[in-house]
């Protein structure tokens, strides 16, 4: 009887194994976050971006008050001076630097922390004590077992169960977003991830059947994506893709009613930012970013894919599967093919033009986690591929090779937290020295690089002023400290690069992976050198 009990429950199981894979990876994420506890620690969870984004739901929950300078006045003193807010230059208003989006997503949480978790816990009801932080790593955890639930959902219709499971186990814990479902939930990247995967469903429902309700809600949720991160407007591209571009095109139009809706219920989401951005500087629209921008002209793409700084797919190898599931996309789904192709395109060329392709501190390049659940039909297709051939032998090697990965990534995740992966500034060098490695090796230090942002800002990237640390430091000791003459050194420095002369030659750019030198920087080093500066 207990034989047949067993087998009856390991069929079952069987049958259920990509919902059972997807509870106990967010039973794993919510054990590991409630081990760290960093809702204790200052420098968690409301941190960098975070408090950009969060601002907007501490004024309208806890402070009741639109005017973000009499808020900030009134936060608790570690936040106050963490959060840096614009002042406009006419009306002297405050404003945050990012949209309001992911405050939208936070504001639920944030009032279950101020009216039932602080009571309860008796902290003060300042917006930024532990209850408020717990608040937001619940609203974290919850929006990734949302996203996981619907890329589920997407998955079955074409991958077998197991297939499912193993691709759910390779997004989780196989990629980068496991950070950012732990040490950083509260940034915006799984919050995208979990809503652009939503709205892959809506899409599909909405072309199906396009009833009032989801017309409506699809418009909601677009709105919300785009709010929390303006770029993501990219994904318009399901409209087009996942059928028959013609058919798909006739569909629309055939329904421009119904897409007049949903375009009134994107912009009724964006209602408070505009009023809010109005209110600030007198106009609709206020660009945040001040001198930050992209360079459409000059996208860093092999940087961003694989650069040692912030590769996405030197931090996130295992992502390299959806290049090899795109031929099978293409033989048998076509017009998923279209749709992981075209938002793979336009996610890379967007990611690698804006001015800092490596996206400030993270791990690895993170601003390609929004992407994960589309890309996650391709590699759900490699998988199916090597199930289908039947063979043991490849299952089993597959699976060890899988596992690998995966441990590598959780292993690096952890290295990267105890800062054995520096947050900015690796190198060739530092990456290979620390690799694999429990304990800070000898030279490690030394051979950063750190990124010039004076410089990127303008579109100079690896420009001749920035050096190692070592480098620097030697530096400082053959000449005074004095900005001037350490700009004088560099160039003198890049002036006897291979590189430079080779330019300097054929009177082009040379543009290379974390390289480029710049017309701009020649003529300063000439300048200098007719001086005799150096």
């Amino acid at each position: 009887m207990f034989i047949l009990r067993m087998k009856g429950f390991i069929i079952i199981a069987n049958r259920n194994i990509s919902l059972i894979t997807l509870w106990l990876l967010f039973a794993g994420a919510v054990i590991y976050n409630a081990q760290n506890q960093d809702w204790h620690k200052s420098h968690r969870l409301i941190k960098d971006d975070v408090q950009n984004y969060y601002i907007y739901s501490a004024a309208a929950v806890v402070y009741h008050n639109y005017r973000l300078e009499e808020v900030h006045s009134r936060l608790p003193s570690d936040a106050k001076n963490n959060i840096w807010l614009p002042r406009h230059i006419e009306t002297h208003r405050y404003y945050s630097k990012m949209s309001m989006g992911m405050a939208m997503a936070y504001a639920p949480f944030t009032a279950f922390a101020h009216y039932v978790l602080v009571p309860l816990m008796n902290y003060p009801a300042d917006g930024y004590s532990p209850p408020y932080k717990i608040g937001l790593l619940m609203s974290a955890l919850l929006f990734f077992l949302f996203g996981l639930w619907h890329l589920r959902k997407i998955l079955l219709k074409y991958f077998s169960e197991h297939v499912v499971a193993l691709t759910l186990i390779v997004i989780a814990f196989g990629t980068n977003i496991t950070w950012y479902i732990s040490s950083e939930a509260t940034m915006s990247h799984v919050y995208s991830f979990a809503l652009v995967v939503y709205l892959y469903r809506l899409i599909e429902r909405w072309i199906a059947k396009p009833t009032f309700g989801l017309t409506i809600l699809t418009g909601l949720i677009f709105g919300l994506i785009v709010l929390i991160r303006p770029t993501n407007i990219m994904f318009l591209v399901l409209f087009f893709t996942g059928g028959a571009f013609i058919d798909r095109v006739r569909f629309l139009l055939k329904n421009y009613a119904g897409l007049i809706l949903m375009m009134s219920a994107f912009l009724l989401v964006w209602v408070p930012q505009l009023i809010f951005w109005k209110w600030v500087s007198g106009d609709w629209f206020l660009y945040t970013y001040n001198d930050e921008g992209f360079f459409w002209n000059n996208p860093q793409i092999i940087s961003s894919l694989i650069s040692y700084r912030k590769g996405w797919l030197v931090y996130t190898p295992l992502m390299a599967l959806l290049f090899a599931g795109l031929p099978f996309l293409w033989i048998k789904y076509r017009g998923l093919f279209w749709q992981v192709l075209t938002v793979l395109i336009l996610a890379t060329y967007i990611n690698s033009s804006w001015w800092c392709w490596w996206f400030g501190g993270s791990f690895g390049n993170r601003s390609y986690i929004d992407i994960y659940g589309i890309m996650a039909l391709s590699i759900a297709a490699v998988f199916q591929a090597v199930a289908n051939l039947r063979k043991s032998w490849l299952n089993i090697a597959g699976t060890l090779v899988l596992a690998t990965f995966v441990s590598l990534n959780l292993f690096q995740t952890w290295q990267y937290r105890m800062g054995l992966l520096h947050y900015i500034s690796e190198t060739k060098v530092t990456f290979w020295k620390n690799f694999l490695k429990t304990d800070f090796q000898p030279g490690y230090f030394e051979n950063l690089v750190n990124p010039d942002h004076n410089y990127g800002v303008k579109g100079f990237y690896y420009p001749v002023t920035e050096t190692t640390v070592e480098e620097k430091k030697i530096l400082q000791k053959r000449v005074e400290i004095n900005r001037a003459y350490i700009k004088d050194y560099y160039f003198r420095k890049a002036a006897f690069d291979k590189n430079v002369q080779e330019l300097i030659k054929s009177g082009k750019y040379e543009n290379k992976a974390d390289s480029i030198y710049s017309a701009w920087a020649f003529n300063e080093y000439r300048y200098f050198e007719k001086r005799n500066l150096f």
